[in-house]
C-alpha cells in the first residue's frame, strides 16, 4: 500500500503544498502514469512534475486533485534502417490522490485520459 506519510503530517501547515509537490514524485511506479499515457508506450518516472489543482479534507480523508505531469517513451528496435528511434513524448494526467488522515494510506483514481 502507498503511503504519504509526509503530505498527511503537513496537511493543514503551510508547507502542505511543496511537502506534497516533493513526495508524490518519489513513489514511481505507484504513481498512475501508465494509464495515463496518450502519446508513449512507456512512462518515466525519472522528472515527474505536479501541479495542485484543488484540496480539501472531510474527517477521514485529505483529498487532492493534481495534474502530473511527466514523460513517455516510445521505443525502436535500434536495427539498421529502423525509421523508428526511441523518443520521448510529453505527458498530462489528472488523478484525485485520496490520503486516510489516519493510516496515510494514499488510493490514486485517474480523472481523464
Amino acid at each position: 500500500m502507498t503511503r504519504l506519510e509526509q503530505s498527511r503530517n503537513a496537511w493543514g501547515t503551510p508547507e502542505f503544498e511543496a511537502v506534497f509537490k516533493a513526495e508524490l514524485p518519489t513513489l514511481g511506479n505507484a504513481l498512475p502514469l501508465q494509464q495515463g499515457l496518450a502519446a508513449g508506450s512507456f512512462s518515466l518516472t525519472d522528472s515527474v512534475e505536479v501541479m495542485i489543482i484543488r484540496q480539501s479534507a472531510d474527517a477521514d480523508f485529505i483529498r487532492v486533485k493534481a495534474g502530473l505531469f511527466y514523460e513517455s517513451l516510445t521505443p525502436g528496435c535500434a536495427c539498421a534502417g529502423d525509421p523508428t528511434v526511441e523518443s520521448e513524448q510529453n505527458e498530462h494526467v489528472t488523478v484525485l490522490v485520496s490520503i486516510n488522515r489516519t493510516t496515510a494510506e494514499a488510493v490514486f483514481q485517474v480523472l481523464d485520459v
